[in-house]
């Protein structure tokens, strides 16, 4: 598996628990929980992306495809 196909399939597990916790559909774990999970999902993807593109070659302009 690819690093893109890693890191979408990761987003996209973490944006899905995020949401089903934070409708309160798991009983032990409150919906807040689920509200930061899905952010925190959404917020690492944009941060990789970023750390990639400077890493990639030192400027941000969208050079880094995961």
């Amino acid at each position: 598996m690819n690093k893109e196909k890693t890191l979408k399939w990761l987003s996209l597990a973490g944006k899905g628990l995020g949401f089903i916790t934070g409708l309160g559909a798991i009983p032990f774990v409150p919906p807040q929980t689920g509200i930061l999970i899905f952010a925190g999902a959404s917020i690492l993807k944009d941060v990789v992306n970023r750390i990639g593109d400077l890493a990639d070659d030192g400027k941000a302009n969208d050079s880094f495809k995961p």
